[in-house]
């Protein structure tokens, strides 16, 4: 970049950094204003959640403007932690976690209690005298496995989005056959196989059926990526303590928690391309890193292989990462080469070998009536705002911090023009403020076109480590300012309430129990009875045979019949979605009712278009029973009713 265009955007960044306070409450005021405008006074009390803390975040920036502050790291290791009673405290409470998941059925507040000690312990072996990486990134990673592990081992089966359903009969086909799924079972996914094959090594390697040993590789693999996280930051910001504290709020955010769940992938993509950023950020010892960018090609291959949309969203999130390097940085750490070459792998690898793909990408996409008019999503209903602030409360305290962090660094480098100190920290910082559009509740998080049809909700999970290191660099420019006009436990303390928080809301709001009493009733997950039902039908129901269900489970039914099945020894079925319940006596076959989950809060119906809950509610279980009647109940246990 021209050093005048440069010149040009410091001015721009110092004006920015010098009214940032005025300009966050400014922003604030405009959006509940337009919500009012359009009359939909329910976007003005979602925007609560980032109004409150913007403003609060403004008054500190403001009043940390103010005032020079030392950052000298080893003054905030005030805390005095014995290192062998913090881990001694860790291994009770991991233990007391574990034996909760034992006690019940389902995982409770006493586990979530449990799990936000734990963290909250953490933050303070952070900014403990005695801290030891070694051990806090080792606590991190068995806290990670436990909150992996407390879903996908302890239910039945955990589905999430219902994609982990086909992708482990995909990963069958392969384990199977030793072969990719063929192109008359999955079009798509004959192109994108290492998945699936990856699925396939770790049933043959534990020596485990399919699903339980995809759910421990890829628990495993993504709770590693935390020790990734913290050596490509520690090498570009060479502080531990800022590395260890990003490294935790990754650790439990959201978005971070729901996909080491829902490990799908583009969750494996996602772990591709943090591994290439470690790449990219380490050099050898004599500053060189040509060994590592070749390393980081052969993951980008992997990337390229693994999912159809992955790479492009990740060259268009690296390409910033390189502007704002240009900037800000005398460091170059992200090749423009290596950028140019990834670009020209995926492009090249869909228009030449995986045009199915993209044929369907570009025909889905270039239908002018869908760019007609702004649609809402679904989703956004009114009526549900008030349970969708209690859902994201962990959002808003992240912004608080995310944005004292931003302001603060950004100032720090541009205004009072330290070139030597926090020079790759403005780098982060600048990106961050650039992409914070796409992690916190905006306008484009609620239009149908950006976050259904252009998978903007995919680069959450991709900028989720920048983020965390957003919110981390908040706490820890926030401590210093507090730590220079009072006692540092009383500032410790109220951190670490805001801290737990936002741990608490996280690990609950994004697992399968929060659904039960928030907007959606129904499960994430199928109960060992479900699972008991589903394997009888399997196997004794011939071939062919007609499947009328719920959405969840048609979802579970996906056996297609492809040129190898019978060579394979596979079951395959023509599996429906129940329309409504008058259609229910049309059918032939069978039918399947999760007849527990009904009552229970529901269970999803669908035409050919959208899909909606049917409860018991208003006489819809008497509906519902009254038109099996011309079919015989064939089994039944306490989570489904067969009929024929």
């Amino acid at each position: 970049m021209p050093d005048k265009n440069i010149g040009t955007i410091h001015k721009l960044l110092r004006v920015i950094t010098t009214i940032f306070p005025l300009l966050i409450v400014a922003m604030v005021a405009v959006g509940i204003a337009i919500a009012y405008f359009i009359n939909r006074p329910d976007f003005a009390i979602r925007g609560l959640l980032v109004a409150v803390p913007a403003i609060f975040s403004a008054i500190f920036l403001s009043k940390m403007y103010r005032k020079g502050m030392d950052h000298d790291e080893s003054l905030l290791k005030g805390i005095s932690l014995s290192q062998r009673t913090s881990i001694l405290t860790f291994v009770v409470l991991y233990i007391l976690s574990i034996i909760f998941l034992f006690l019940d059925s389902t995982r409770t507040i006493y586990y979530f209690a449990t799990v936000t000690l734990i963290y909250v312990l953490i933050l303070n072996q952070v900014f403990s005298r005695s801290s030891s990486p070694s051990i806090i990134l080792a606590e991190l990673f068995l806290s990670s496995l436990n909150l992996i592990y407390s879903v996908t081992l302890k239910y039945a089966l955990y589905f999430g989005g219902t994609d982990i359903m086909s992708h482990l009969f995909l990963s069958q086909v392969t384990y199977l056959s030793g072969h990719v799924a063929p192109a008359d079972l999955s079009p798509f996914y004959a192109s994108f196989p290492l998945f699936h094959i990856l699925n396939s090594e770790f049933s043959y390697l534990l020596g485990m059926e399919l699903q339980t040993a995809y759910f421990i590789g890829s628990g495993f693999i993504y709770s590693v990526l935390i020790i990734f996280i913290y050596y490509f930051l520690i090498k570009t910001t060479n502080n531990s303590t800022l590395s260890l504290l990003s490294c935790l709020i990754y650790s439990v955010s959201s978005t971070v928690i729901y996909y080491s769940m829902y490990m799908i992938t583009r969750t494996i993509a996602y772990a591709g391309f943090i591994i290439i950023l470690y790449l990219l950020y380490k050099r050898d010892s004599n500053n060189r890193g040509f060994a590592y960018q070749g390393l980081a090609i052969i993951v980008s291959i992997f990337v390229v292989l693994v999912h159809q949309v992955s790479a492009a969203q990740i060259v268009i999130i690296m390409f910033l990462l390189l502007v704002c390097e240009r900037i800000l940085s005398n460091e170059k750490y992200v090749n423009g080469t290596y950028l140019a070459f990834f670009t020209s792998l995926f492009m090249g690898y869909w228009f030449y070998f995986a045009n199915v793909f993209v044929e369907e990408l570009l025909q889905g996409r270039t239908n002018i009536q869908l760019y007609e008019e702004f649609q809402i999503k679904e989703t956004v209903q009114v009526g549900l705002e008030w349970i969708y602030v209690v859902q994201h409360l962990d959002t808003s305290v992240f912004l608080f911090f995310a944005l004292i962090g931003i302001g603060y660094i950004l100032w720090d480098r541009i205004k009072a023009s330290r070139r030597n100190y926090a020079d790759y920290l403005s780098v982060y910082a600048l990106f961050c403020l650039s992409t914070l559009v796409l992690y916190i509740p905006t306008p484009l998080q609620t239009l149908w076109q950006t976050m259904t049809l252009f998978r903007f909700d995919r680069f959450m999970l991709l900028i989720a480590p920048f983020m965390a290191f957003a919110m981390a660099a908040g706490i820890y420019f926030l401590f210093t300012y507090l730590s220079h006009n009072g006692k540092k436990p009383a500032w410790m303390i109220m951190i670490s309430a805001l801290v737990a928080l936002f741990v608490l809301a996280s690990v609950v709001y994004s697992g399968p129990e929060s659904k039960a009493y928030l907007s959606d009733p129904v499960r994430e997950y199928f109960t060992p009875d479900e699972i008991k039902g589903f394997n009888y039908f399997i196997g004794h129901v011939d071939s062919g045979s007609e499947l009328h269900s719920d959405y969840n489970v048609n979802r579970f039914f996906i056996q297609e019949n492809f040129s190898t099945s019978k060579e394979l020894g596979l079951p395959f079925f023509n599996s429906y979605i129940i329309a409504n319940t008058g259609e229910i006596p049309t059918y032939y076959g069978y039918v399947m009712v999760r007849q527990k989950q009904f009552l229970n809060g529901g269970i999803y119906f669908g035409g050919s278009s959208s899909n909606f809950l049917f409860n018991p509610e208003e006489g819809n279980d008497v509906a519902l029973y009254n038109s099996l009647l011309k079919y015989n109940k064939i089994y039944s246990n306490s989570g489904v009713d067969l009929y024929y």
